[in-house]
């Protein structure tokens, strides 16, 4: 039978539901619901989508807020409703698991509330920047955080966003803490929206920030880290898989990268991946951002 693809790519990735010992592969367990075998007719194959974003319950929707692949004006009036759609939206397409990380406000506290909501659907990630406007959360908070479970990845770390690598003196006791209690780190790499140097938010972003490459520095000060490179590292190929060659605790999800470039240079940047035998550490992330809808269009 047909196993499925998105299962076969989270395997040695292991993510969360599993914990690798000291200096040993990582290994995977299947989640709840899920199976390995081709589904019934009709229906999808099971999913595990490792990119997903959570907002505050009460925060407002703006109107404006139109799906950039569609065109469709956002129809959510606030952040529970877009819990409740996603949840709509993962049933239908039958994902069974995913990592979720709060995208504004209080982020952990995102991503918690959606764990909670559904705790057989999501694994809470942990969101940080570190700028002036995003500062990192009490690293007390954090690792009772992760000691009860309740958020089981660090990420997504928008080191970029705050004109920032991995390598970055600020992150050092965050992913000390990731290494001692076998946390994935999931970062996101890449390049990011036009003009995002300009954003108020974000004026240290830099597109070179963004190169894969950059982490070495922490990948050798950290040597048990098991890091995701979030939208694999897009256009960075030769830099990811160099990376990826070296150190083979590092993999890729594809995130944004499905509906946010050109088709045919989705399917040759992919194509260059698994040509390069990287085809076990590629994971499917829909990166949905306020957008349920966009993972049927990935």
């Amino acid at each position: 039978m047909r196993r499925s693809s998105s299962l076969h790519a989270l395997a040695l990735y292991a993510l969360a539901s599993c914990q690798a010992a000291p200096g040993a592969g990582p290994t995977a367990t299947v989640p709840p619901g899920a199976t390995t075998v081709a589904a019934p007719a009709g229906q999808h194959e099971p999913i595990i989508d490792v990119h997903m974003h959570a907002y505050p319950a009460a925060e407002a929707f703006p109107a404006s807020l139109d799906n950039p692949v569609t065109g469709k004006p956002l129809a959510l009036r606030d952040g529970e409703a877009h819990l409740q759609a996603c949840l709509a939206e993962m049933k239908r397409l039958n994902i069974v698991k995913a990592v979720v990380s709060g995208g504004t406000g209080d982020r952990l506290a995102a991503a918690i509330h959606w764990r909670d909501a559904a705790p057989d659907r999501f694994l809470g990630g942990a969101g940080v920047r570190g700028s002036e406007d995003t500062p990192l959360p009490d690293i007390r908070v954090l690792r009772k955080a992760f000691e009860d479970r309740r958020l089981r990845v660090l990420g997504e770390v928008t080191a970029q966003y705050a004109g920032r690598t991995l390598g970055d003196p600020i992150y050092d006791a965050y992913l000390s803490l990731a290494e001692e209690l076998d946390i994935p780190v999931s970062l996101h790499t890449g390049i990011g929206p036009p003009g995002e140097s300009f954003d108020p938010c974000c004026r240290g972003f830099r597109a070179h920030l963004g190169n894969p490459g950059e982490i070495e520095e922490a990948l050798n000060r950290h040597p048990k880290l098991r890091v995701n490179l979030m939208h694999a590292g897009w256009p960075y190929l030769a830099d990811t898989l160099a990376v990826m060659t070296i150190y083979p605790q590092v993999y890729v999800d594809l995130g944004a990268l499905g509906w946010g470039l050109p088709r045919a240079e989705f399917h040759a940047y992919l194509a260059a991946l698994m040509r390069a035998g990287m085809g076990k550490r590629v994971m499917f992330g829909s990166d949905q951002m306020y957008w349920p809808d966009r993972k049927s269009v990935v």
